[in-house]
């Protein structure tokens, strides 16, 4: 018997990129409906009731990324999550997405009424709708929108133990430093006399004897640590940057703000 839900559903329908705890790789899914709470997954083979992982969403150019739990499977690769981690910025979106689901839903039925003349019960709202007019997470989409928060995650980050000579591309200055973080798009240094924020700079480290060079920019500057954003890539340098991270294990997002949550079917 499938639990009642606390909040409300909306059928949704786009591809989503599901991360597994200890994978480094993703595989692609679809999000057949979803709430401020969690959602339903479609060809999730291979999850387990229990298991955390890291579910991201392109949704009008901007990726929204949820640590969650998985409640319940079936035989057929459909899986239920509850969200466990989401950042403030993440909650205004999913709220908005939400919003946009909601009226979708009103619009559809309002036609049905209108198409057959008469007035549909509740209970018809929640009939399947067609896939949002939305783009696939798959299809091109605009550039993302960047969050005003620091830790604003765009694509998924991997906790990393590289060493790098960092080089401060105006001044010539060199350092070795700690990458602890890492993702396709950029990382954070750790260590001392770091480039300050907004130079350019050249990271310079080695995986399984295979260097890699990569050019940023630093776009923030703490107390011995920096944030890179990494240029653009040659597609060797980027092959490579994709198969340190896939060895690596996720770094966790930042935690729910405490409330009742509840299995979502």
């Amino acid at each position: 018997m499938r639990e009642r839900r606390e909040v409300t559903r909306y059928r949704f329908g786009l591809v989503g990129r599901l991360h597994q705890a200890g994978e480094g790789a993703g595989t692609n899914v679809v999000v057949r409906d979803i709430g401020t709470l969690g959602c339903a997954l479609e060809h999730a083979e291979g999850m387990s009731v229990g298991k955390r992982c890291e579910l991201y969403i392109d949704w009008q150019g901007t990726l929204l990324g949820f640590e969650a739990q998985v409640v319940w499977k079936d035989a057929e690769g459909r899986a239920g999550l509850k969200f466990l981690s989401v950042d403030k910025d993440t909650q205004e979106r999913l709220g908005e997405l939400c919003a946009a689901l909601r009226a979708q839903m009103s619009s559809a039925r309002q036609l049905k009424e209108a198409e057959t003349g008469r007035f549909l019960p509740d209970s018809a709202t929640t009939a399947p709708l067609a896939p949002p007019a939305f783009p696939l997470a798959a299809a091109p989409s605009p550039a993302p929108r960047l969050a005003p928060q620091r830790e604003r995650r765009q694509v998924p980050r991997y906790v990393s133990e590289l060493r790098v000579r960092v080089s401060n591309l105006a001044t010539g200055a060199t350092s070795r430093v700690a990458l602890v973080t890492l993702s396709v798009l950029g990382g954070c240094l750790e260590g001392p006399q770091l480039p300050e924020a907004g130079q350019k700079c050249e990271l310079d480290t080695e995986w399984e004897s295979k260097r890699l060079l990569i050019q940023g920019d630093v776009v923030w500057k703490g107390r011995e640590q920096a944030g890179v954003k990494f240029a653009s890539l040659p597609e060797a340098a980027e092959k490579l940057l994709r198969q340190i991270c896939a060895s690596l294990r996720l770094q966790p997002l930042a935690p729910l703000p405490p409330g009742p949550i509840s299995p979502l079917r």
